[in-house]
């Protein structure tokens, strides 16, 4: 059985721990935040987005209690100060969105952590980017990067289509749920766009998925870019894939195609496929990377593709990574 620790307790943090806790060959052995653990406990048992937890959850001193679960918690600013080698820890799951940089992410291996898994894209070239079930066999590294919930949601369908059709160029828009990276009123900002009030406005940006997936899938280097446009919704999003396809295709060709990979070993758990009328909201605590729509699959004159691809980008997310530090 692996022995977990997870640094940082926001939304992805507190998502894998509750599926931490139901995985069998994974053990919680601690937390780290900087939060008080009286916030933390409270955040995990109600949940805005994904309900209330049903198992019951108490505190005291340094110790979280879930179910019959005693989780050490740490409140340690320096990942390097944890007592990851005394407590036997095999992979740190890094999600408080700071120490992204192999400089930093290495500071949980000083501390005795024998993997890190950080929960988000890393600007270190020589961390690799790994999503799982698409180029997890190359998850060999002490760091790794799982990249973005977008781009679990849309390598597995550039990969899948990329090996069964072909892909000569693409571009993708994800309509993304809001984060913490919104505001809820108009506030200054460096970008002046994510500076505007999330609940009040639909909102271009600039996304790194398309990057990320191709740091996992490199031989789309240059041939892959996107945006995002935030919307007023809390969890569930949708991306739109746009590619140019190197040979001609149908529409149930292509449906058909990601029908019988959904159902492969390699991707059961991770994609998903519908024609049923769903929107945001259906998708929600729905733990597939990807959920195809292919009642929405587009072609225009045989080689241009349209698939749109749903995700709960916070719980998909968190089984993705789950599912690679379980593998």
């Amino acid at each position: 059985m692996k022995r977990i620790a997870i640094n940082g307790m926001g939304r992805i943090g507190r998502a894998s721990l509750k599926l931490i806790l139901d995985s069998p060959s994974l053990e919680l052995v601690a937390v780290n935040d900087i939060a008080p653990i009286g916030n933390i406990a409270y955040l995990i048992k109600y949940d805005s987005s994904h309900g209330v937890y049903p198992g019951k959850i108490s505190f005291k001193d340094t110790t979280l209690r879930i179910g019959s679960h005693d989780i050490k918690f740490f409140n340690q600013r320096n990942p390097e100060k944890l007592p990851w080698e005394n407590l036997q820890v095999d992979v740190v799951l890094e999600c408080t969105g700071v120490f992204t940089l192999e400089e930093d992410a290495i500071k949980h291996l000083e501390a005795g952590a024998k993997k890190v898994v950080i929960s988000g894209p890393s600007k270190s070239p020589t961390i690799p980017t790994i999503v799982h079930g698409v180029n997890s066999e190359k998850a060999l590294a002490s760091v790794i990067s799982a990249a973005s919930c977008t781009t679990n949601n849309i390598s597995p369908i550039v990969e899948i289509l990329g090996r069964r059709i072909g892909i000569r160029k693409a571009i993708m828009t994800t309509t993304h749920a809001n984060t913490a990276t919104n505001t809820t009123v108009d506030l200054p900002s460096s970008n002046n766009r994510m500076g505007r009030s999330g609940i009040n406005n639909i909102i271009p940006t600039t996304t790194g998925a398309a990057t990320a997936t191709t740091k996992a899938l490199p031989q789309y280097q240059g041939k892959f870019d996107g945006v995002s446009v935030r919307v007023p919704v809390t969890v569930g999003s949708l991306s739109d894939i746009t590619m140019i396809l190197e040979k001609q295709t149908t529409v149930d060709e292509v449906n058909k195609i990601l029908e019988e990979e959904a159902l492969s070993p390699r991707y059961h758990t991770i994609l998903r496929t519908t024609y049923d009328a769903i929107v945001s909201s259906d998708i929600i605590k729905d733990p597939h990377a990807s959920i195809a729509d292919l009642s929405m699959t587009k072609l225009v004159d045989g080689d241009l593709l349209k698939v749109l691809t749903w995700y709960d980008n916070e719980w998909g997310f968190a089984n993705q990574l789950i599912r690679q530090i379980s593998a």
